[in-house]
């Protein structure tokens, strides 16, 4: 529970005033039942206006009073769930973003998503309640138990049998609950995963006019995800009938046995026997409200070891803590030694035995085919992955070495798959380097053959961009992603098939103005088409894991067997020209 605490712990003072002021109100409204049999016993018994006046003027103060504490008793807990659910979410966001790619294939990202926002929220209620109801309901309980003991202890016990059949219930209640709402929950994410994975691919289900079996699988579910949410709740409609039981049962029970106290024993008055009635229904809402916050923190378990989950999960990528930190003289040298790497213990090798050197300012190509490791290899440059075995350097220094942020600077990477956040075109080019000047920006997008388009828009670098670049084409997004890697002023350029959507005209452009405006930067290129990487300087071919081809390309189509299967099979397509 420490790594909760650590969010409570600043709000403890605010949580303090928060009890005083619900246990406040609670004691008010205790006091409110006193003056209304003393009003019943005395002023009407006595017929003495005077005093129904007195005790009548004190109970509208109370209840201002109580009125004023009560809003003060709502404000505080409310603002102590807040302020712990807004710190845990920004811990738990920050440790997600230190996972590797390893890291983060242990959790689905729909899984996260629920866990940053459902489970915390959860939490966030479940503090909030706690804080007043179980300030208040033993308050109630604890306080009428003993009053009603003081009044008549003959009429207590039937309250403390109510009590007893009310706890047996919440006890089932507790005990089968917990394991219902881990279930839930898992239904919840899969739910979320489904919501999230047809959201995200809505265009291929309509290209393929699938919409029906989308529509039939999130029936199912959505199904799934109602059963077990009503398995869980079906659990407090148990509760209802067994407490209105309880109070119909206990009430006439307390008016037989008070009315034989009131007529023939004399023992008690018709002012007890309301007190009573209503410390009654005071003690059985308390069980009641005491249930329902023990089932939001039974239900809560789950939702704290889900999120204990990716608190404790320690990234297997982090700086050492004597890690270096590179300056501005960095070459861009890299060279791969007997690096082989697979994702666990015991499984295939994704790339084995790697060799090779990248000079300052080189273009580097590398073809094969698909699930060849060609995005593994780029993703160990810049660790979003580690080595297995062996070591990859940056002039000379094993990257494990150089501490983190300051290695991946040294990198523009062009992911294969364009990625643009909603806000301006500026945002978005500035994503790596955020006090990148306009003469940045300019020069960036030139090279990347996309100043023009900007140019073009009135608001130019203030152009908005909606989620994911939607309002972009796929050849605009792959060029702003280029010009974003170049704006952090790199020298490494890893461009990982990152031309596809690019015509050969605009791509020969963008290679063009990439060797005239940026000649010193170290540049490696992977690709499916042999024409996006024919004229490096040098050019990897890997295949199952291994590098089976280097060299130029006139030279690899003598000598490689795989690189002249790709040409071949891409000439006979007409992708070479």
């Amino acid at each position: 529970m420490k790594l909760f605490y650590k969010h409570f712990k600043p709000e403890i003072p605010m949580a303090i005033l928060g009890i005083i002021f619900v246990g406040s109100v609670a004691f008010i409204e205790l006091y409110q039942i006193q003056l209304m049999a003393e009003i019943i016993d005395t002023g009407i018994a006595q017929q003495d206006f005077s005093i129904i006046m007195s005790v009548g003027l004190k109970m509208v103060g109370l209840a201002l009073l109580g009125a004023v504490i009560a809003m003060l008793g709502l404000y505080f807990p409310s603002q102590v769930s807040n302020n712990f659910a807004l710190s845990l979410r920004e811990d738990v966001f920050k440790k997600i973003q230190t996972f590797s790619l390893k890291n983060m294939s242990n959790f689905q990202t729909a899984s996260l998503v629920t866990r940053l926002t459902n489970d915390i929220n959860f939490l966030q209620r479940t503090l909030m309640m706690a804080l007043r109801l179980l300030v208040r309901a033993p308050v109630f309980l604890f306080s009428t138990v003993i009053m009603t003991y003081m009044i008549s202890p003959e009429l207590s016990w039937v309250m403390l049998a109510a009590v007893a059949f009310l706890s047996v219930v919440l006890a089932y209640i507790i005990h089968q609950g917990f394991p219902r709402f881990v279930k839930l929950q898992k239904k919840v994410d899969k739910l979320n995963r489904k919501v999230q994975e047809s959201l995200m691919n809505i265009r291929v289900i309509k290209s393929f006019v699938r919409e029906d079996l989308e529509d039939e699988k999130f029936v199912e579910e959505n199904t799934e995800n109602y059963d077990a949410a009503v398995s869980a709740n079906n659990l407090m409609v148990i509760m209802n009938p067994a407490l209105t039981a309880a109070i119909h049962f206990a009430t006439l029970v307390i008016v037989w046995i008070s009315a034989y106290l009131i007529v023939d024993v004399q023992s008690i008055h018709v002012g007890d026997l309301l007190v009573f009635i209503n410390y009654l229904r005071f003690t059985m809402f308390s069980m009641f409200m005491i249930t329902n916050v023990l089932m939001m923190v039974s239900r809560s378990k789950a939702s704290i070891i889900r999120v204990r989950e990716v608190m404790t999960t320690e990234p297997d990528i982090t700086s050492k803590d004597s890690a270096i930190v590179l300056d501005d003289n960095v070459e861009g040298a890299l060279a791969f030694n007997d690096v082989t790497f697979r994702y666990y213990e015991g499984a295939n090798n994704v790339l084995e035995n790697i060799n090779f050197e990248v000079k300052p300012g080189e273009h580097i190509g590398i073809i094969g085919s698909t699930g060849s490791g060609k995005s593994t290899l780029i993703n160990l440059m810049v660790r979003l992955l580690d080595v297995s075995e062996g070591s990859i350097t940056l002039d000379g220094t094993d990257i494990r070495d150089i501490e983190l942020h300051s290695l991946r600077r040294q990198f523009g990477f062009v992911p294969q798959k364009n990625v643009l956040f909603t806000g301006t075109i500026g945002d978005n080019l500035r994503l790596g380097n955020e006090n990148a000047s306009e003469e940045t920006l300019i020069r960036a997008t030139q090279a990347a053959s996309i100043y023009g388009f900007i140019e073009d828009k009135e608001k130019g670098f203030d152009y908005p961009i909606q989620q994911g670049g939607s309002n972009l084409s796929g050849g605009q997004r792959q060029r702003m992603c280029i010009a974003r890697a170049l704006v952090m002023n790199p020298k490494v350029l890893v461009l990982d098939d990152s031309t596809s959507a690019l015509d050969a005209a605009t791509e020969a452009q963008v290679k063009e103005s990439l060797s005239k405006m940026y000649s010193d930067i170290t540049i490696i290129s992977i690709a499916q088409k042999i024409s996006s990487v024919a004229d490096s300087d040098r050019i990897l071919v890997l295949d199952e894991g291994l590098i089976v081809g280097m060299g130029v390309h006139e030279e690899l189509l003598e000598t490689c067997l795989v690189y002249q299967e790709i040409y071949n099979s891409q000439m006979k397509k007409g992708e070479i020209e």
